[in-house]
């Protein structure tokens, strides 16, 4: 009977036991209503085309094709849509990084956080299709012997301040890979080396905090190794105003790093310049090279030529009739106003955005000059350059 009643209670107790949920049961159903609950917000949430903390325009939803099944295409850009379009990303970026600071981290999103709260994009390393790049631009320049092709690639912070990185922080030595890029072209294009004066110069205002764009002052000397190569005989003095001290840039967006804001300077000539700058595209004008309006919102750096646009015209009162074709990123946009006084015209293409051929636009006006300018990194990065420098109907007749 005593036997009876143990076994009794024992079963009992067994059967409560099994009706109360373990710790480790409560966490796992904790995680999985977490799971369901993100799921259910990042369906409800409807997508973001562009992040104003980022500024740059987020992975839309892949459409489901066979073929991007076959090749695993679709899941990487499925992948890629859901961390861009994930619940409350911006405070999550802000959180994780407060996160890797505290266990001493200091990289954050491919950003290195150096000294002096100095924001460093990670470089990029040498890809098969650089050297494509490479070879159209050397061929567009042998196809138009009688127009001056010239080639400016801008190293980024952390290229001509490694100092300033954090200890044992795993970079590409870009000073190697633009030796590598020249010594690729064997002199088939004039390059314009700026790395060693920005260098030189690297205690000054050459980049800015938070943002992985050059300064002003970054631009300024980089041209005046441009205005030696390129014969411009511009007589120019440094006249930059500061027109807002509020900049906060992608690199801080990028990697939730808090650190002070930004100064932007705008480069004023001596003598008044007037011009008409021409946004094909958007089919508007302007008489300024500078777009105030931009400083009101977060992209503060679009002041200097309404930001980017795939074609966009301008027409001086240079007494000069050269003409220049600028192939560029971002990184152009604050060097053009030191361009103004030596060409009559300036057209500046954007690969990443222009969808027409520069061969057609040949035909339809000749330049006296050609320059590439980009960041380094982008051109790193870029796989739509050749396609614009590429002649489709050769292309059509050698297939």
């Amino acid at each position: 009977m005593r036997n009876w009643n143990k076994e009794l209670k024992n079963g009992l107790r067994r059967r409560k036991e099994r009706r109360q949920l373990s710790p480790y049961s409560w966490l796992g159903l904790l995680f999985l209503i977490s799971i369901i609950s993100f799921g259910a917000l990042n369906l409800l949430c409807e997508d973001r085309v562009f992040s104003e903390a980022e500024n740059r325009y987020l992975e839309q939803r892949p459409s489901l094709q066979l073929s991007g099944i076959m090749d695993g295409k679709f899941m990487s850009n499925y992948e890629k849509y859901q961390t861009d379009q994930f619940f409350s990303r911006d405070a999550w970026i802000q959180f994780r990084s407060a996160a890797d600071r505290f266990l001493g981290k200091n990289e954050s999103g491919g950003v290195y956080l150096g000294e002096n709260g100095q924001l460093y994009e990670k470089p990029e390393k040498l890809e098969e299709q650089v050297w494509r790049n490479l070879d159209a631009i050397a061929a567009f320049a042998e196809k138009h012997p009688k127009t001056g092709m010239y080639l400016l690639l801008a190293p980024g912070a952390a290229g001509v301040n490694p100092e300033g990185l954090p200890p044992f922080a795993p970079v590409e030595d870009q000073a190697e890979q633009l030796s590598r890029i020249y010594s690729y072209l064997g002199g088939r294009v004039q390059v314009i080396p700026v790395y060693k004066t920005l260098r030189e110069h690297r205690e000054e205002y050459l980049y800015y905090r938070t943002d992985h764009h050059w300064t002003t002052l970054g631009a300024w000397y980089a041209f005046l190794q441009a205005n030696q190569v390129m014969g411009l005989e511009a007589d120019l003095k440094m006249n930059a105003y500061p027109v807002t001290n509020r900049f906060k840039g992608t690199l801080a967006s990028r990697s939730g790093y808090q650190v002070p804001s930004d100064t932007i300077s705008v480069f004023w000539p001596e003598e008044e310049e007037r011009l008409v700058v021409t946004y094909v595209e958007e089919q508007k004008k302007s008489a300024s090279l500078y777009a105030s309006k931009k400083l009101e919102g977060r992209d503060k750096y679009g002041v200097f030529l309404d930001g980017n646009h795939p074609i966009v015209r301008i027409r001086t009162m240079a007494e000069s009739q050269r003409t220049l074709l600028l192939l560029k990123d971002s990184y152009a946009n604050c060097f053009v106003p030191f361009l103004t006084s030596s060409f009559r015209e300036i057209v500046l293409v954007d690969p990443r955005y222009y969808y027409g051929n520069l061969n057609s636009l040949f035909k339809e006006q000749e330049f006296t000059d050609i320059l590439v300018l980009y960041n380094l990194n982008t051109f790193l990065e870029d796989d739509v350059l050749h396609f614009v420098l590429e002649d489709p109907e050769e292309n059509a007749i050698e297939g």
